[in-house]
């Protein structure tokens, strides 16, 4: 019998799930039902031309069929929160198994892969295609082992590669079945500081959705190698910076799970490149005083956290949401923040913050409360702002310096995370959506000499400009919503005339 290709496979498993009738189905698309019939053994494919609009009616078609009964099995498979989050999940699991069977066709003339397949050589745009496998789409559980010499490839190959989760990421899930490991190679090259801390803090942000690990070894020199546990593997050798040779792809699912696991040895604790954990568990474990005690003490802020807190407004935040923080009782809050003022006033701190942080607290008031993303009133932003300008302007202490928007090669629609930097410590801190191990410690050396170097070009650039026209005009905006905010129904507002 015919194997079926992938598409067909995945059709068949969605109607069968959502007891989903042909006749019913071909009525949605407005197909003849002998064309889903078709569809679904894997004798024909949707035509190239309206398989979009097709896939689209499809997925709606499923989505609206499901029951009380059914609809929870989608939910965890596609891992969303909310039924109305189904039908992209879905049009894009059909798009992506489309793709990959009609990209069969057009290489090999045939409408399933063999088991392995060999290529002379291909483009990066052609090994990243085949590396973004269908398969990724399984997201209630994946495990991925990658060697990667990302950072000798093109920048714009840099950025499909780092970016292979993005689909999800786009829709702000969380997922933490998906399980994925890269090593990459930060010894064999001559690295610009500058950019590789730029690349890796994103890389760290745009993954923080999933479990995400980052290895380091010289073995990822030249390496393209990928690997999905019990389905898929592709490697090569990277021969410069758009091209690889001798790639061979494993479809065979034994096969693919010994390169897996192969990897898996590579990938141990000690090339273990960052470690994760939490603002409670730094707490607990006093790696978070550690931070502020640590010498020559430094942050880039990609987002607002508690350290510029005045005492008044982090008393009120504590009582608030002490209970939902949980791990973290009051008295060590409070410990926290009394040293972190004395410190800011008594010894020497260089703050670099992102331009872009005064306009997001300005009009959100999302502020990182020891890992918790939390909102400020319009009174309560506009007593942080103040506060932060009352220190910059009574210390000697601490320096503050804004960088604009542009300034480092970094992406602007992943989330900027906050860097903590100090001799003896530093550490990254996520805006991620889960407080839970959205902290980044450096655990090799290098790692942290690549990260100081950053921080000291950056600060010493004379791009950076100084903090007091940022700082006056984030409290004027302020100071506009508040005013904004408590205007009664009886006021007259400007959309009134």
């Amino acid at each position: 019998m015919k194997e079926k290709n992938r598409f067909s496979v995945l059709l068949e498993h969605l109607t069968s799930m959502a007891n989903l009738k042909n006749y019913v189905l071909a009525k949605a698309v407005q197909y003849d039902e002998s064309y889903i019939s078709k569809w679904i053994s894997g004798k024909l494919l949707p035509t190239e031309k309206n398989h979009e609009t097709i896939l689209q009616n499809i997925s709606q078609c499923i989505v609206d069929s499901l029951t009380d009964d059914n609809v929870r099995t989608f939910l965890d498979e596609y891992q969303v929160p909310d039924i109305s989050d189904l039908q992209p999940a879905i049009y894009d699991h059909l798009e992506s198994e489309y793709s990959y069977v009609k990209e069969l066709q057009t290489t090999t003339g045939a409408e399933v892969a063999t088991k392995i397949s060999y290529y002379p050589e291909l483009t990066l745009d052609q090994f990243i295609f085949k590396m973004k496998h269908p398969a990724l789409r399984k997201v209630q559980s994946l495990n991925v082992y990658a060697m990667v010499d990302i950072l000798n490839v093109d920048t714009n190959y840099q950025l499909l590669i780092a970016e292979f989760n993005s689909v999800h990421n786009d829709r702000g899930l969380v997922l933490p079945g998906v399980h994925f490991s890269l090593m990459i190679d930060l010894e064999s090259t001559s690295l610009d500081p500058i950019y590789t801390a730029g690349f890796l803090m994103n890389l760290l942000s745009n993954l923080s959705n999933i479990d995400f690990n980052l290895y380091c070894g010289t073995q990822a020199q030249r390496k393209m190698v990928f690997a999905i546990k019990d389905i898929y593997s592709l490697s090569g050798m990277l021969v410069d910076q758009s091209h690889c040779l001798a790639v061979t792809t494993i479809e065979d699912s034994s096969l693919s799970t010994e390169l897996y696991y192969k990897l898996r040895l590579l990938c141990s604790k000690e090339a273990l490149l960052i470690r994760r954990s939490s603002i409670p568990e730094m707490i607990r474990t006093y790696e978070y005083e550690h931070s502020l005690f640590a010498q020559s003490p430094a942050c880039l802020c990609g987002h607002f956290t508690e350290h510029f807190l005045p005492s008044d407004l982090h008393r009120e935040l504590v009582d608030k949401y002490v209970s939902e923080i949980g791990k973290i009782n009051r008295t060590a809050l409070e410990k926290m923040h009394a040293i972190t003022a004395q410190i800011l006033t008594a010894t020497p701190v260089r703050a670099l913050i992102y331009v872009s942080v005064f306009t997001d607290f300005t009009v959100t008031g999302e502020l990182d409360f020891y890992g918790y993303r939390i909102h400020l009133t319009p009174d309560q932003r506009l007593r942080y702002l103040k506060h932060l300008k009352h220190l910059h302007e009574i210390s000697d202490s601490l320096q503050l310096k804004i960088l604009p928007n542009g300034l480092l090669s970094d992406y602007q629609h992943i989330p900027r995370p906050t860097l903590f930097l100090a001799d003896d410590f530093s550490y990254l801190r996520l805006k991620k959506n889960t407080p839970d191990y959205n902290i980044c410690i450096p655990n090799k050396i290098i790692l942290n000499r690549i990260f100081t170097e950053f921080y000291n070009t950056t600060w010493e650039s004379d791009a950076c400009i100084a903090p007091d026209a940022c700082l006056t005009h984030a409290i004027h905006s302020v100071e506009i919503l508040k005013a904004e905010s408590v205007i009664t129904p009886h006021q007259p507002r400007l959309d009134d005339y």
